[in-house]
């Protein structure tokens, strides 16, 4: 990548440096983001997703269009996504439930070619319309479960190196600004430390008497790479980023 391509995904990095730290209405990052982010990235449409593939569904959905911004929280599913689940397997959109490397940011282009996607069933469902896509995804609570950051352009130039770069720059501060907010509806609704699993509760509770990954693996009798994906899934979960702020979040719970 040139010099000047580099240039250009940093000056549009800058120009979103304060609407990451952005505070407004958003069931999953401030739609002001959503916005902002699809501008810079030049696409027609833009969404950001919870989905629990496991249970067929999404905890929330996000989208941004050139005309409007729309979400809903914990959406029923119709027809349409029962097709979409029926078809999500054999699809490219399925990748992060195959993959157990959520760092890379995926375009459509690199998985598949235009022929082979509109020979998918799954393209039925998109029309003719979508002919470029960009998937940036993160682990989201537990297996299956994923926040999915997605781009679409029609007819013209697919997402170039440039493109990806900026999204490679935006990954980690996206998903911190999703924890943010996370944390913050979790303060208006309560503690998310209800949300976590009977195991997930087990090792919280061996961090907060001071054991250390090797220790919960032999108390509990699991791997250290297991407690190091329970402890990715709970700060997820808590909207946390370290030990020390998941035993805060903890201890804010238990009865005074």
């Amino acid at each position: 990548m040139s010099v000047t391509a580099r240039a250009a995904s940093v000056d549009a990095l800058w120009e979103l440096h304060d609407v990451l730290h952005a505070e407004g209405p958003g069931v999953g990052l401030p739609l002001v983001l959503l916005e902002r982010l699809r501008t810079a990235l030049g696409c027609e449409a833009l969404a950001f997703n919870a989905m629990d593939s496991r249970r067929e569904r999404h905890r929330f959905m996000q989208v941004a269009t050139a005309d409007e911004s729309d979400e809903v929280l914990n959406p029923e599913n119709d027809e349409i996504d029962a097709v979409f689940w029926q078809r999500y397997w054999g699809a490219d959109c399925s990748w992060p439930d195959q993959t157990t490397d959520l760092t890379q940011v995926l375009r459509q282009s690199d998985v598949t070619t235009r022929r082979d996607w509109l020979a998918n069933p799954m393209s039925e469902l998109f029309g003719d319309g979508q002919e470029h896509e960009v998937m940036v995804a993160w682990p989201d609570g537990g297996p299956g479960q994923t926040l999915r950051l997605l781009a679409w352009r029609g007819q013209g130039r697919d997402f170039d190196e440039n493109d990806v770069l900026l999204l490679e720059l935006l990954q980690p501060h996206l998903h911190a600004a999703y924890l943010k907010a996370e944390a913050g509806r979790q303060r208006l609704a309560g503690s998310g430390v209800g949300r976590l699993t009977e195991r997930q509760h087990a090792v919280l509770g061996l961090v907060r008497e001071g054991h250390t990954n090797y220790s919960i693996g032999r108390a509990l009798g699991i791997s250290e790479g297991t407690v190091r994906t329970h402890l990715q899934n709970i700060y997820c979960l808590l909207g946390v980023s370290s030990r020390t702020a998941a035993v805060m979040e903890l201890e804010q719970s238990l009865p005074r």
